[in-house]
């Protein structure tokens, strides 16, 4: 049976600080505001997710689970993203495409033929058309009729919950396209508990400028050797990147932490893995398991590993 996390774990979620967490932080947004000259409004010190996360943890990553709890549910659909929060991910990512007509809803892929019914490209569909395709019948009988979900339902999910919302906006987006978003994440009241990222520049460019006050994530498969400049041009909190580039660069883990700089890697579901980042000193891993990892890091809580 899955057992809660003791309340120390949450302790860097919401607004309940341990000294050590509020030391670190505000250690992390002078060397953001003092060294890198980065804009005090992307360094806050209460972050939703922060930089020495794993040691403010027990030495235990956090879960990031990745499309929701795909394992339990189809992915970036509301079953899944509820699968992960009540499962207890600490972190939950989806992934959001634009409709032809602007709407911002869930989906990986450029085409809806994998995780729907229907084919074609996604910004091609209104959301209309998008609303009527079936995103549960290719993962289960059970899941038929499960809907493609919007932004604004996704992330009304995690209001009332201490749950941290990882949101990738897939490709390139026009300011039009994402200040609708943008709205949803403010009129819920879910600025300090969302994370955005792209792997797209420009639409990590327009995020920094619609919205400086949001935490933003540079999210790269391999990162440079010296990835702070990079971090800065961004205004970036976090950086997501694979475990592959953490290998090639063993250092790149501390040199951005002592700079503030939360890390997450991907896309990890085993504990041989887990354990290999928990050595690398990462703050966070994403995960289709997430609630295979969450036995994990209370096994190792258990016994003070």
């Amino acid at each position: 049976m899955f057992r809660p996390r003791s309340p120390e774990r949450r302790l860097w979620q919401g607004h309940r600080y341990s000294p050590r967490r509020v030391s670190s932080a505000i250690a992390a947004t002078v060397a953001l505001v003092g060294v890198f000259g980065i804009d005090y409004t992307a360094a806050t010190a209460y972050a939703a997710v922060p930089a020495y996360a794993q040691a403010l943890n027990n030495g235990v990553p956090l879960t990031a689970a990745h499309r929701g709890d795909p394992v339990a549910a189809p992915e970036n659909t509301l079953p899944a993203i509820r699968a992960a929060i009540n499962g207890g991910a600490d972190i939950v990512e989806f992934d959001l495409q634009p409709t032809r007509d602007g709407h911002a809803v869930l989906m990986h892929d450029d085409t809806v033929d994998r995780t729907t019914d229907g084919e074609g490209p996604i910004t091609a569909m209104t959301l209309d058309e998008v609303r009527q395709l079936d995103a549960g019948s290719w993962f289960g009988d059970a899941w038929r009729g499960t809907p493609v979900p919007t932004a604004e339902e996704a992330l009304s999910a995690f209001v009332g919950v201490d749950t941290t919302a990882l949101v990738e906006f897939k490709g390139t987006w026009t300011a039009d396209e994402i200040a609708p978003v943008l709205a949803v994440i403010d009129e819920l009241g879910m600025g300090d508990r969302t994370v955005v990222a792209s792997f797209e520049a420009r639409t990590m460019l327009a995020l920094e400028r619609l919205a400086p006050g949001l935490q933003r994530a540079l999210t790269m498969r391999v990162l440079p050797a010296s990835p702070l400049g990079l971090v800065a041009a961004y205004n970036a909190t976090l950086v997501v990147t694979s475990m592959r580039s953490v290998e090639l660069s063993p250092r790149i883990v501390a040199q951005l932490q002592q700079a503030g700089v939360t890390v997450i890697v991907y896309t990890l579901n085993s504990d041989t893995y887990w354990q290999q980042a928990r050595a690398a000193g990462v703050d966070a891993i994403v995960t289709d398991d997430p609630r295979g990892m969450s036995h994990w890091t209370t096994w190792i809580d258990e016994r003070g590993w």
